[in-house]
């Protein structure tokens, strides 16, 4: 860059307005994502920017901005720099490009990282990423320099390396809880008045981004500033006609997103387009950020801010615009150069983030456990509490004990006062029902969900427990198991000995079931003398067979009727074992555990067959 005084002013103004591209990342992001999660996301961009600055300073300048090798990698070590202004200030200068690609990545796995992981991800991309491939391009030694290669402020060398680091990320660790159990379940942005106040800071700091990569202050430098915020202000608009025109509605994340899908899309020919061009490629931009959002839901991939689909694709689609933008050029040739330079570059970044970070996470697990998601990373990995959390602390211990008798107290002048004061009204309301209404109701309920005579529960909550253990399963893999019993030789006995001797022998039954079962499984009465147990968790499938085996033994025990007469009945049972790896129904389970109990019985009955 030039020693002109003038001009290495101009660059550390540009550097400190590119270091305020990090708060806006950091407003953008935080209310982005949910309420719980926001603190977290706010001190990992804080981070990042101070471990990718030292990380850079110290051993990436030499990697980008020494002496090549071959045009692969600077050879230079340690601050190298330090006798030349003008060398100082372009390492300050890209040392803010760094912590922008690396911050990057945060939104994009946020949600569901633990911060030491994050910490990780970060010395990664500042180490063996970034400073590889910025000297490929940036040092003028660089191969893909030295091919024609253009990139001109980083729509490849910056964003879509981001990207590429975030998508290998986003692989490794997964989709947060319940994002795709839906057709498409979006959650709760915690505040999208922060995400509009970071666009504008970032939008504010990437004048420096563009306009200080002319590493001088002359007209292009003006004319680079114009192309950016004509770029932005495109992308802007498309994103407010396409929500309103798709929508019918001006979504706020179109237009968000669109501004900064434009502004990584000039990022590349800033220097090279014209007015008019800088409109078209902010359209393009966000054109490639729409067809990245539809690909990665498509597939599944969990983005929380949507930072793959901006930096990723808006930044290939701009670095492949730059030849239809240059003069005296083979249109074709270059863009072969550009794309040649877009594969290479990500190939590096996607495959060497995706290697480093799995082969890490087979030894640390990168992601949090599943109730620290879904308590929140504010809370679980920085015990950052509020007063709303309190409350619902409080509240979930009344719960637990179950113990409604005094009021919950929070600071007054709380967020959540206003809530457990009416809370507090409703335990009062609460605490007044009369005793005689709270039988009326558990009454009611013993009645619709309980059968009269045995006591033990009906077919219809039989049915909703099982529902409950199927959907369960993704969340929580377990072996579970189905006994369909029904007596053999009841009818009989009822026919000879009247009705009231076979309500004597299915009561002694059923507690013969339920003394044989464990206190955690369900036993049903599912009609007449059939009788439904649901066992949950259970080691394997011999621990049912096991079980199975107990009740046939135990059911097959005389029983004594009130006309001092014994009676002698065996059972037949139909065993359906299923798990996770199965797609079942409550009906389809049922069916075959029916089925089963009947070819136990064509098998010589008091015997349990498997389905």
């Amino acid at each position: 860059m030039s020693d002109q005084p003038i001009d290495i002013l101009w660059v550390l103004l540009s550097a400190t307005l590119v270091a305020l591209m990090q708060p806006g990342f950091t407003a953008l992001e935080a209310g982005a994502t949910r309420a719980k999660n926001s603190i977290s996301t706010a001190i990992k961009n804080i981070s990042d920017f101070f471990i990718s600055f030292m990380v850079f300073v110290v051993f990436g300048a030499g990697i980008m901005l020494g002496e090549s090798f071959n045009g692969i990698i600077g050879l230079d070590s340690g601050f190298f720099y330090l006798n030349q202004f003008s060398d100082l200030t372009m390492v300050l200068f890209q040392a803010m490009f760094a912590s922008t690609a690396v911050t990057i990545i945060s939104g994009a796995i946020a949600e569901r990282t633990k911060y030491l992981s994050y910490l990780i991800i970060a010395v990664v991309v500042s180490v063996f990423i970034y400073p590889i491939q910025a000297h490929w391009v940036w040092n003028e030694a660089g191969w893909l320099a030295q091919m024609g290669f253009i990139d001109f402020a980083g729509s490849t060398v910056v964003h879509s390396v981001g990207g590429w680091a975030a998508l290998a990320a986003i692989l490794v660790i997964g989709s947060r809880l319940g994002r795709f159990d839906g057709e498409n379940t979006l959650f709760e942005q915690s505040n999208l008045a922060y995400s509009a106040l970071g666009v504008f800071l970032i939008w504010l700091g990437w004048i420096g981004f563009n306009g200080g990569s002319v590493l001088a202050l002359n007209n292009l430098t003006g004319l680079v500033i114009l192309n950016t915020l004509i770029a932005a202000s495109m992308g802007g608009i498309a994103g407010l006609i396409f929500s309103r025109l798709f929508t019918g509605y001006f979504r706020v994340g179109s237009i968000m997103h669109g501004i900064l899908a434009g502004l990584v899309a000039i990022t590349a020919s800033a220097h090279l387009a014209s007015p008019y061009s800088a409109m078209l490629i902010g359209v393009l931009g966000f054109i490639a950020y729409c067809i990245g959002k539809e690909l990665l839901i498509k597939w599944k991939i969990d983005d929380a801010i949507e930072a793959v689909p901006v930096h990723l694709f808006a930044g290939i689609a701009g670095t492949l615009a730059v030849p239809w933008l240059m003069t005296d050029v083979d249109i074709w040739a270059q863009f072969k150069i550009q794309l040649t330079g877009v594969i290479a570059i990500g190939l590096l970044s996607f495959s060497l983030s995706y290697l480093i970070l799995k082969s890490i996470n087979h030894f640390y697990t990168l992601r949090v456990s599943e109730s620290d998601e879904i308590l929140g990373l504010n809370i679980s990995e920085h015990q950052a509490t509020t007063s709303m959390f309190d409350l619902a602390q409080a509240m979930n211990i009344q719960a637990q004990k179950q113990d409604f008798s005094h009021k919950i107290l929070v600071d007054p002048y709380s967020d959540a006062s206003l809530i457990a004061a009416y809370y507090n009204h409703v335990i009062h309301a609460f605490n007044q029902v009369s005793e005689e209404k709270e039988g009326l109701l558990a009454e009611s309920y013993k009645i619709a969900h309980y059968d009269h005579l045995t006591g033990l529960a009906k077919r219809r909550l039989l049915v909703t427990e099982l529902e409950q253990t199927i959907l369960s399963l993704p969340h929580n893999p377990q072996t579970h198991a189905l006994l369909f019993i029904d007596l053999d030789g009841f009818k009989a006995i009822n026919d000879q000995y009247g009705h009231d001797a076979g309500d004597i022998l299915l009561k002694e039954v059923a507690e013969r079931i339920q003394h044989t079962i464990r206190k955690t499984d369900l036993a049903s009465r599912f009609g007449g003398d059939e009788f439904v147990v649901l066992l949950e968790g259970i080691r394997n499938e011999s621990f049912a067979a096991e079980l199975a085996d107990k009740l046939i033994e135990s059911i097959s025990q005389p029983i004594d009727l009130s006309n001092q007469h014994q009676a002698h009945v065996k059972a037949s049972i139909g065993l359906k074992a299923f798990d996770q790896t199965m797609n079942v129904s409550v009906d389809d389970i049922l069916k075959e555990a029916d089925k089963a109990m009947y070819l136990a019985k064509k098998r010589g009955k008091g015997q349990w067959v498997s389905a």
